[in-house]
């Protein structure tokens, strides 16, 4: 398959998905802003799946931008990473509408898990792909592991201590909302690396050269040959 259509596809359900969340507020019924104070919950965690799902977008392109093809391994991960995002809506409006109440927030801390396990699968066996196991060891960074924490967190301390829960899905928010200049910096290296390995390939004759330049000078004495016999005859 090409990593085109798998690209198409998931930024699809993403998009579906961002709707669906979205379409869960009701607006109200009453002209006056204070008939949008029973919102602010689902406001609130509206915009933190919102930046969620972002922050899978943003990755999900990093990580398609640089396969030159995609396996069976990618695309059932992607699947199952995009089975787990489209539980995001489910939980986020059973949160929206109980913000304190521990089994909705158990639930959403344990899609955003299983979100996050999927895709850091996603990412190792694309990293396969593109990647030699040296920059696979050295880019492995720490925060897809603190992410996993973050989400845990959320599930543990829903029932007893569901503030806490808020808490750790604002330092989820941080933490990606700061630029990792070391993904900068690798992306920015892998950028130089795949342009070298293009430039050796424009460069460095094929076969086919050998064979053209043969033929060409195997015909150049034939074609000399030729105008001789033209002009002395006999």
């Amino acid at each position: 398959m090409s990593k085109n259509r798998l690209e198409a596809f998931s930024d699809g359900v993403l998009a579906i998905i961002i709707t669906i969340t979205v379409l869960e507020i009701r607006a109200p019924e009453e002209a006056s802003f204070q008939a949008l104070k029973p919102l602010i919950p689902q406001l609130v965690i509206y915009l933190l799946s919102f930046f969620h799902m972002a922050i899978y977008w943003v990755n999900h392109h990093n990580i398609t931008h640089a396969l030159p093809s995609v396996n069976h391994k990618v695309i059932w991960t992607n699947m199952a990473w995009l089975f787990m995002t489209s539980l995001i809506p489910l939980a986020t409006a059973w949160v929206g509408k109980n913000p304190l109440a521990g089994p909705p927030l158990f639930l959403y801390g344990l899609v955003l898990l299983l979100s996050s396990v999927s895709f850091l699968l996603l990412q190792h066996f694309a990293w396969q792909i593109a990647y030699d196991s040296q920059d696979l060891k050295e880019n492995m960074g720490i925060k897809g592991c603190l992410t996993l924490a973050a989400n845990l967190g959320i599930a543990l301390s829903a029932f007893a201590w569901p503030i806490l829960s808020w808490v750790f899905m604002a330092l989820v928010m941080l933490m990606w909302f700061m630029p990792d200049q070391r993904a900068k910096e690798w992306r920015e290296k892998m950028r130089i690396k795949n342009r070298k390995k293009s430039k050796e390939k424009i460069h460095k004759p094929g076969l086919w050269f050998f064979v053209v330049i043969r033929l060409i000078q195997a015909g150049r004495p034939c074609s000399r040959r030729c105008r001789r016999s033209r002009q002395f005859p006999g």
